[in-house]
């Protein structure tokens, strides 16, 4: 597959699973994964009902970032300041 494959591929996903995701197509343990790129856990569980586990030929990955902006979860180190 060549990168315009690769971005049919992604374009037919978003319109498949919805253009609020981001998509990327990696080599992976089980061959070409679509990594499908949610923002909070529970935008995750959503793209995750709405996409298989293996799609046009990818397998299929949702993943999220755990990590939170909030001001309150940052931790003060003094060493730091």
């Amino acid at each position: 597959m060549n990168k315009l494959d690769f971005d049919s591929l992604k374009l037919k996903a978003a319109v498949e699973f919805g253009s609020e995701y981001t998509y990327k197509i990696k080599n992976g343990g089980l061959g070409l994964t679509l990594y499908i790129d949610a923002t909070t856990k529970e935008a995750a569980h959503t793209a995750r009902s709405k996409a298989p586990i293996n799609w046009e030929g990818l397998y299929v990955i949702v993943v999220y970032s755990s990590a939170s902006s909030e001001p309150d979860d940052l931790v003060y180190d003094p060493k730091l300041a």
